[in-house]
């Protein structure tokens, strides 16, 4: 639609939460964001679970005491959790390669920090056409090269792939080193620089709940030193990122132009960046939304 000439998809591929769909007599029901929902026909049921997918939730129809043992077995929990994603991403895969099937436009992702490695054999499955970018630095499309990595600083939620600022800036760094000209070069990391306006969230307590002082939840910058790091020195013609939903916008890093789209998946609100890249840098960007 927008006559791209390369696709980058920049982590937080997978959902965190399984709702439930209680089959009953007559209808289905199910309990979103506290709000309780009911099917009554199978059309009825496809919407209901579409709901539930399109705010990044995954479901399953079961019985009562199906949906009680998940609740309280986090063995089986977790095992039926592995299962849908890798299910939901498979999916997606498949739409992807089904989609790029008549066109030259490559797609290049990304898992992010939470993404389970659970994922990764599907993602670098040859029998699909978008490419895993993660840890690599590749050639693409209008004379660039795209630097890529999906882990971030450490978080308070201890999630799969996170590592010690020096940690992630070693890895940046030795990444960084295989890129011929930095001016002609993509960043893709995950998680945005620190105090970049891109990585503002709420402070939580020791209790992983926002601060909140006079009636407003404070808030502050939670991204990557090791990733502003890197940006300050090798200045990349463009950086995107993600990590931060509730922060989406475009900043200036020395000549490095910064985003981070800032989608929401409550909302069920997908958003992107058009930037055209030119001989000389870039000459336009357009935040899209839908």
């Amino acid at each position: 639609m927008y006559k791209a000439d390369v696709a980058l998809v920049a982590g937080d591929l997978t959902g965190k939460a399984i709702v439930p769909i209680v089959q009953g007599d007559r209808r289905y029901e199910a309990e979103l964001f506290g709000v309780g929902r009911s099917a009554r026909s199978d059309e009825e049921l496809a919407q209901l679970e579409r709901d539930i997918a399109d705010v990044g939730y995954y479901s399953f129809v079961g019985s009562r005491e199906d949906a009680e043992r998940i609740a309280t077995d986090e063995v089986e929990r977790d095992a039926l959790l592995h299962r849908l994603m890798n299910e939901r991403i498979d999916a997606w895969m498949q739409l992807a390669t089904e989609r790029l099937s008549e066109s030259d436009v490559p797609l290049f992702l990304i898992p992010g920090n939470d993404d389970d490695f659970a994922i990764d054999p599907i993602l670098d499955s040859d029998a699909f056409r978008p490419v895993n970018a993660d840890g690599k630095v590749l050639d693409i499309p209008g004379g660039l090269q795209l630097l890529s990595y999906g882990w971030s600083n450490e978080t308070p939620w201890k999630t799969p792939r996170e590592v010690p600022e020096d940690e992630l800036y070693r890895r940046l760094d030795e990444l960084a080193e295989q890129v011929d000209d930095a001016r002609r070069a993509v960043f893709m990391i995950h998680v945005p620089p620190h105090d970049s306006g891109l990585d503002t969230a709420p402070i939580l307590d020791a209790n992983l709940r926002p601060t909140v002082s006079a009636g407003d939840v404070l808030r502050g910058p939670v991204g990557s030193t090791a990733v502003r790091r890197v940006i300050e020195e090798r200045q990349p013609v463009l950086s995107v990122h993600g990590h931060i939903h509730e922060s989406g916008g475009e900043r200036k890093i020395g000549a490095t132009l910064s985003v981070n789209p800032g989608s929401e998946a409550n909302p069920g609100i997908l958003r992107g960046y058009l930037v055209d890249i030119g001989d000389d840098g870039i000459e336009l960007v357009q935040r899209v939304e839908g």
